[in-house]
């Protein structure tokens, strides 16, 4: 796999666990130990993405 493809994998990642953090923190709340699970997640993809730029 490239670069090029490596970062839109990932740029796709990203966006798929943006939109199920924000229904679920919306649904559940934002305290919700899931919610943090999720956000904490979201955080590593940006980590990954960053270091990959």
């Amino acid at each position: 796999m490239n670069a090029t493809t490596k970062v839109q994998t990932l740029l796709q990642e990203i966006e798929t666990k943006r939109v199920e953090l924000k229904y679920f923190a919306l649904y559940h709340g934002f305290s919700h130990p899931e919610t943090v699970k999720l956000s904490q997640e979201l955080d590593e993809l940006f980590n990954r993405y960053q270091r990959l730029k």
